[in-house]
């Protein structure tokens, strides 16, 4: 009888960590103790968690699994219902997406053709190609330019963090328009170079905006004294309207 008190105060105190736990929603790590069809099992504060196949990331849910620490966040869970339920891919993700800043030149492999596009893998993340990105020229057949599972590098010109998404862009890293149709092993080999010749034009660019909105105010700035220094040097205009109402009023 005390066996079993004990056991479930165990069980009450473990369910009140994986709550709190799920509360902060950080990372954290769990051995895989079991595989089956839908994917693996893990031990989370000693509760048996369910890690979807879907959900991990570089690996399928075979024996070799057993016994690999994994990275992991929570997806569900529910003490009522008995359900608890981790994500490595979601950690993997939000690892990576730490890493990642605007403008960082990646490989990854192309996994998906689109109309409006390919999906590039990278690590464990998906990232979207739009097409508008792939090349300055006109694509009119985007089969001829990319292949599922080519190896690409690109730039990311935008992120969601929060999601795990990112916007990936070639044509930034064309040396001329055009080149990502015409010779893309060239594109990738000279990334990094044309990436930070791309990065220089844009700071010269911004530095010349912010230039001319200078100019601007400092224009604005003269007229306004101008403006300022002529009517302290004439006439009131209003002077008369206001002499009148005195003598109205008197």
């Amino acid at each position: 009888q005390l066996l079993v008190s004990v056991r479930r105060i165990q069980y009450r105190q473990a369910w009140e960590k994986v709550v709190a736990q799920q509360a902060e929603d950080d990372v954290f790590e769990a051995k895989v103790v079991a595989v089956n069809r839908g994917g693996a099992i893990c031990l989370v504060e000693g509760l048996r968690a369910f890690l979807p196949g879907s959900h991990l990331t570089g690996q399928l849910p075979t024996e070799d699994l057993i016994g690999q620490t994994l990275p992991l966040k929570f997806l569900e869970v529910n003490q009522e219902d008995n359900k608890l339920v981790v994500s490595n891919r979601r950690a993997v993700v939000e690892q990576q997406m730490s890493d990642l800043s605007r403008g960082d030149i990646i490989g990854g492999v192309v996994k998906a053709l689109k109309p409006y596009g390919a999906f590039v893998e990278v690590g464990g993340m998906s990232g979207l190609l739009h097409i508008s990105q792939i090349s300055y020229d006109r694509i009119e057949d985007l089969e001829k330019v990319l292949q599922p599972g080519q190896q690409v590098k690109c730039m990311i010109i935008d992120h969601d963090k929060v999601n795990g998404r990112i916007a990936l862009s070639t044509k930034t890293l064309e040396p001329e328009p055009g080149d990502m149709l015409t010779d893309s092993a060239k594109v990738f080999e000279l990334a990094e170079e044309t990436a930070k010749k791309y990065h220089e034009r844009m700071e010269a660019e911004r530095k010349a905006r912010e230039e001319a909105t200078k100019d601007i105010v400092i224009g604005l700035g003269d007229s306004l004294a101008d403006l300022t220094s002529d009517d302290s040097e004439g006439d009131d205009p209003l002077a008369d309207v206001s002499d009148n109402l005195d003598s109205l009023l008197s």
